[in-house]
């Protein structure tokens, strides 16, 4: 049987949100390290092309982007120079969140598992963490 990771991200420039994606991931990640790197490198794609949108209506996007990320082994296998062997297998999307990290397009910060508002999709959560996820991307209940 094989186990396929969930994966979900969320834009949401000047506090707005306008995209949203969850999707099993097209691929096997034998780690949940992998399994996030896979995630961010579909989610700052999404990031770019977004950018190049609002760059074509006019608008002068944020540099570098803030990219949230609640798993710190993930933060660290993006911004550090350095070979992880057991990687290996997703090299190239490491190097391509590296490399936007240097040239100053993306910036990772380190966000708690508690304020990931991406979770919500992915994961059960509590009613009261779920109100509070929903709130925090401006989803508000329209009746009773």
């Amino acid at each position: 049987k094989k186990y396929f990771w969930p994966l979900a991200y969320m834009e949401i420039p000047h506090s707005a949100t306008v995209a949203w994606i969850t999707r099993k991931q097209q691929t096997v990640s034998l780690s949940s390290t992998e399994a996030e790197l896979t995630a961010l490198c579909a989610a700052v794609c999404h990031e770019l092309w977004l950018g190049r949108l609002l760059q074509d209506l006019g608008f002068k996007p944020e540099e570098p982007v803030r990219v949230h990320e609640d798993n710190q082994s993930t933060i660290r296998v993006a911004e550090e120079a350095k070979d992880f062997g057991r990687l290996k297998h997703v090299d190239v999307k490491i190097h391509f969140i590296r490399d936007l990290i240097k040239q100053k397009r993306i910036k990772l910060e380190f966000i708690p598992s508690a304020n990931q508002q991406a979770d919500m999709m992915t994961k059960g959560l509590p009613v009261a963490a779920f109100r509070k996820q929903c709130s925090a991307i401006g989803l508000e209940r329209c009746s009773g």
